[in-house]
């Protein structure tokens, strides 16, 4: 197959981007924010984290349309700007974020598993390790029979990923209720539904965007295959596109 066929389309680079971003943080997120904050906090703290990935978006998407050189992904664009001690240090740091990302997402599938198999119950036993470990370098060896196996795998991973999502929108619209919406609209404290309170709503929004930022990760998808593009522009097209 030639280089041009085997390089990444706008259709793959987009689903790189909604794959990457779908990760643990979205099916825990609805618990996750519960407990946190009310609705209005919830709502302010999504408002200004969309702005600000929308915002970063754009950014990827000026610097590989200024820069179609550079095909690192955001480490070489550290690079080219700061030197290579600060690519080096944000090529290192992204591996780390994401080695520890595979810890954890490998973790939450044992715990899922383990509802319906004992033995894997918390994620962190030993079968647990042992299957995770497994899975992982199961994955890893795939992708590396070429980018053809690896979107391929992506594709039918974010499928999976997207039927439960879909459903759980239904399921929500259809016993959406008003009253047990705006219940604890401030927030609750025990059982007891707490006022309009300025300081009090700014804390619970800074705990909101702790996880919302969490799962905006991995924007930057089709930015680090980069290189893999037929069109560079490609790239910030499907950033700003897998955003949305």
């Amino acid at each position: 197959m030639s280089g041009e066929q085997s390089k990444l389309s706008k259709t793959a680079l987009i689903g790189l981007v909604v794959g990457s971003m779908i990760g643990g943080g979205a099916f825990n997120i609805i618990s996750d924010m519960g407990s946190n904050a009310g609705g209005l906090a919830i709502i302010i703290g999504w408002i200004i984290t969309a702005v600000g990935m929308i915002s970063l978006a754009f950014v990827f998407q000026n610097l590989t349309n200024k820069r179609p050189d550079l095909d690192g992904g955001i480490y070489s664009y550290a690079r080219a700007g700061f030197g290579d001690f600060v690519g080096f240090s944000s090529a290192w740091g992204y591996w780390f974020a994401a080695f520890l990302g595979n810890v954890a997402y490998a973790t939450l599938l044992m715990s899922a598993v383990g509802n319906f198999f004992p033995i894997f119950k918390g994620g962190n036993t030993l079968p647990s390790i042992i299957v995770a470990s497994i899975l992982l370098w199961g994955v890893h060896f795939l992708i590396l029979r070429g980018v053809e196996t690896a979107t391929l795998i992506n594709s039918i991973v974010t499928v999976a990923k997207l039927i439960p999502i879909f459903l759980a929108i239904v399921c929500m619209i259809v016993a959406f209720n008003f009253d047990t919406f705006m219940a604890g609209f401030a927030g609750m404290k025990g059982n007891i539904a707490l006022p309009i309170n300025f300081s009090n709503i700014m804390e619970q929004v800074r705990g909101t965007m702790l996880i919302t930022v969490w799962v905006f990760t991995g924007i930057e998808g089709a930015v680090v295959f980069s290189g893999r593009a037929k069109t560079k522009k490609d790239v910030g097209t499907a950033t700003v596109l897998g955003l949305l």
